[in-house]
């Protein structure tokens, strides 16, 4: 038997044929050097985020308690950025108004660079599409930055009811304990990755595709992207002991790794998004993808 001829039998096989498709695509799109530029963008605009979400809890509330509760509920969320969240509410105690304004003047630049690298990153992708131009993508960045303080100021509403009901309520029922933990449990920060993936997957490619064609990978890399959080959560402390004489490098090496494997796993799921509405394409000719 003929081993090259059995290998090439097996690579055409419908299914694996179709994983194959998967990953020409990621590769043809330099997907890692992409990923990886991600990850960097991502981790300057993380420190600004934190800071603009402590600060304005910190100004707006009035109490140190819910800073200190959403601090929490963001290690929570994403335990590999721990050490640098924890530093932006040190350096919040340390001078909050000009961190605070320093703050939001960074979130506006690298919370809109960030988009703009993603988009590049799904043109790229989805290369037999014409790209953006780069004045709609500005402008598409500085939308996805007003998102982001919503968000914002929607977390600190939380945190504010949090605190106050655990204030109203009897010493023996942890009122802000058990709505955190609820907020910040598997099964919902599961629903919110898959939420968060599949708009991406929605709105980010030139052509977007349809509800249908992004669900299954929007699952998978939700679920998947929760899945490398946890991991970093329990390999990060191993990591940053080993390298403890670095200290904060230490700290921004295990923040960028996990980033750089986020954005892998987002930009693999964007490729298979590519390639079902592809095959969606040709199973039903003439029809629109949205």
């Amino acid at each position: 038997m003929d081993p090259g001829a059995i290998l090439e039998r097996f690579l055409d096989r419908p299914r694996v044929a179709y994983v194959r498709a998967v990953l020409d695509t990621y590769g043809n799109a330099a997907g890692g050097l992409l990923a990886n530029g991600l990850a960097f963008a991502a981790l300057f605009a993380t420190i600004p985020v934190t800071l603009v979400t402590l600060g304005l809890s910190g100004w707006l509330a009035g109490d140190p308690r819910i800073q200190a509760a959403l601090a929490t509920a963001l290690i929570d969320a994403v335990p590999p950025l721990a050490d640098l969240i924890n530093g932006a509410l040190d350096a919040l105690r340390t001078g909050a108004p000009i961190t605070s304004v320093v703050g939001i003047v960074g979130v506006v630049w690298t919370v809109s660079q960030l988009y703009v690298a993603l988009d590049v990153a799904f043109a790229a992708i989805n290369s037999a599409t014409p790209a953006r131009d780069p004045l709609r993508r500005a402008a598409r960045g500085f939308v996805w930055v007003g998102l982001l303080i919503v968000a914002v100021l929607a977390m600190i509403v939380l945190a504010t009811f949090a605190t106050i009901a655990d204030t109203v309520a009897p010493e023996d029922v942890p009122a802000a304990a058990t709505i955190r933990a609820v907020l910040t449990s598997l099964p919902v920060l599961a629903a919110l990755a898959i939420g968060v993936v599949a708009v991406i997957y929605r709105v980010l490619p030139p052509d977007p595709p349809s509800w249908k064609v992004v669900g299954v990978p929007a699952v998978v890399v939700g679920v998947a992207i929760l899945g490398l959080s946890q991991l970093f959560l329990l390999v990060a402390p191993r990591l940053v002991g080993v390298a403890a004489l670095v200290g904060t490098l230490a700290t921004a090496f295990v923040a960028l790794a996990w980033l750089s494997f986020t954005f892998q796993v987002l930009l693999y799921g964007a490729a298979w998004v590519r390639i079902r509405a592809e095959r969606a394409a040709e199973a039903a000719p003439g029809s629109a993808l949205g």
